[in-house]
């Protein structure tokens, strides 16, 4: 086979080089009529019958080197000012210990305590060292959850640094002085530009609210939900004109972030038109001996008007369409409206629910409006039913959402009586999903119990099969919210126990592990600083 012909020697052009390269190996060596790049001082293979496919992949692996190795950064234009210097530190940086630390963070070892170390380091005015600076902003990148706490952490330098590479630039704009470059709301990605108005909401929420007001229209409809979902930071009833003008929008999901938090608002016209559709939809029956809650679905079906009101035609949490609007209204409505409308307490009407053949639909919408609300009367006494329940008879409620709505001690009060009154650790235990939901920092009342009943249950090596995955689970858990001061609460009663417990062997480890370190994180927010070293 005669080979194709090469190109002129000619100098090294990478760039030019590589294109020339891509199109060659798109279409195939031997479709090709493009000749292959000529690097100089290249020795060429021999002329084989494959010599043309050996010439395209040592190129490849050379340019790929050159581009690498030789990459120019660009000139700055001569009318550019150079950017300024870092400003003078104000925080102080964290000692030997603590940057060891952070690094093991880096690296991957604990990943879920390092936003629990940036807060507590931020809290405690310490900031990152210098030398780490690059490996954070790297690492915190593509992780907006770390963000804010990130760039509580960077000092000036670490805010200079950031400044100059547009990729680390979204830390900047989570920061608390974000609102100081207004550039951000005009040339921002849409999520610096989230970032910069909830920042902004806190400390001036009219200016907010007016260049949220002139850049809506201009806005494509994902962007508009996004944005006007910052109005919840510090939301007033001066913020209603501007969500009522987004009620009739196109997009569903503008509608659905504007109608939650009009609900919201005292004094507005749309809890008032949803208690209009609902109240003659649900009857209070009373007796002289009893009370029965009479259900009606809506009259008339969906129309446009509905979505005024946020109704959708259709919502895949309620079967049927009718069944669907009455879901949505309720979903919608405070649930306290109801008690106090009818003059009981949610508990009583939630056990009327219960009794009729509706009792899926509202209880499902009620508990949605217990979490929209933020009532936490009312999803106390919807865990508390869901628990009473048979297990093979439960309904299916947002427990997770639910809990979310009680202080850590009210969600402690639902679950430590469970826990007291078991006497050994179950698979089945209606407390197990319960306390999986308490927050950090545990009590050690709720600690000392849950530990106790794994003490118990892991000295029965027989029981293991059983609970081994619910036990995993726990511990996993319990290695995110135990504080770190309870360490030899755990590790006292379970540390004789790991050479006992195969199939739990990883995961008591992790729990002391994961407590011992956090030990060390916390004595390392008390270490004295760093010695200074030379200027990176």
């Amino acid at each position: 086979m005669s080979a194709l012909p090469l190109a002129p020697e000619t100098a090294l052009r990478p760039g030019a080089d590589w294109q020339q390269l891509l199109r060659v190996a798109l279409l195939g060596t031997r479709q090709s009529p493009d000749p292959l790049p000529t690097l100089p001082d290249f020795e060429l293979p021999d002329d084989t019958p494959d010599h043309r496919e050996k010439q395209a992949l040592l190129s490849a692996g050379v340019l790929t080197t050159i581009r690498k190795a030789g990459y120019q950064f660009p000139t700055a234009p001569p009318e550019k000012s150079v950017a300024p210097v870092a400003a003078p530190e104000t925080q102080e940086v964290l000692g030997p210990s603590g940057t060891q630390l952070l690094h093991q963070l880096l690296n991957g070892q604990y990943p879920e305590l390092l936003p629990e170390f940036l807060a507590a380091a931020a809290e405690h005015q310490r900031r990152v060292p210098h030398q780490v600076l690059v490996s954070l902003l790297e690492h915190a990148r593509t992780r907006p959850t770390l963000h804010r706490a990130a760039a509580a952490v960077l000092g000036q330098r670490g805010a200079w640094l950031a400044a100059q590479n547009p990729a680390w630039q979204t830390l900047l704009a989570a920061s608390e002085q974000a609102t100081d470059d207004a550039a951000i709301w005009e040339t921002g990605a849409i999520r610096q530009r989230t970032f910069y108005l909830e920042t902004l909401r806190r400390h001036n929420p009219a200016q907010a609210r007016e260049l949220l007001a002139a850049a809506l229209p201009q806005e494509p409809a994902k962007h508009q939900a996004q944005l006007l979902e910052t109005l919840a930071v510090q939301l007033s009833p001066d913020d209603a004109a501007l969500l009522e003008q987004y009620l009739a929008s196109k997009s569903k999901e503008v509608r659905q972030t504007v109608v939650p938090l009009l609900l919201r608002l005292p004094n507005t016209m749309l809890p008032e038109r949803l208690w209009q559709r609902a109240e003659p939809l649900l009857q209070l029956k009373r007796t002289l001996l009893s009370k029965k809650l009479l259900v009606e679905l809506p009259a008339t079906d969906w129309d446009k008007t509905w979505l005024l009101d946020g109704i959708e035609q259709k919502d895949s949490r309620f079967q049927g369409e009718k069944a669907a609007l009455l879901g949505q209204v309720l979903a919608l409505l405070p649930p306290q409206r109801w008690a106090e409308h009818w003059h009981l307490m949610p508990a009583n009407i939630i056990d009327l629910a219960a009794d009729t053949e509706w009792a899926a639909l509202l209880l499902t919408a009620w508990a949605e409006a217990a979490v929209l609300h933020q009532d936490a009367a009312w999803a106390t006494a919807l865990l508390e039913w869901h628990y009473a329940q048979p297990r093979k008879n439960a309904l299916s409620l947002p427990v997770a959402r639910l809990a979310a709505q009680l202080s850590p001690a009210e969600l402690i009060g639902l679950v430590l009586p469970q826990l007291q009154a078991t006497p050994h650790f179950a698979t089945d235990a209606p407390w197990l999903h319960l306390v999986q939901l308490v927050p950090a920092p545990w009590p050690e009342a709720l600690t000392r119990r849950v530990v106790e009943l794994l003490r118990r249950a892991l000295k029965q090596p027989e029981q293991l099969h059983r609970i081994q995955y619910a036990a995993s689970q726990l511990l996993e858990h319990m290695a995110r919210v135990v504080p770190a001061d309870q360490y030899s609460l755990c590790a006292e009663p379970l540390q004789p126990l790991i050479q006992d417990v195969p199939y739990l062997h990883n995961s008591l480890a992790r729990l002391l592990n994961t407590l011992h370190f956090r030990q060390q994180l916390q004595e390392a927010l008390h270490e004295p600083p760093s010695p200074a070293g030379p200027t990176p």
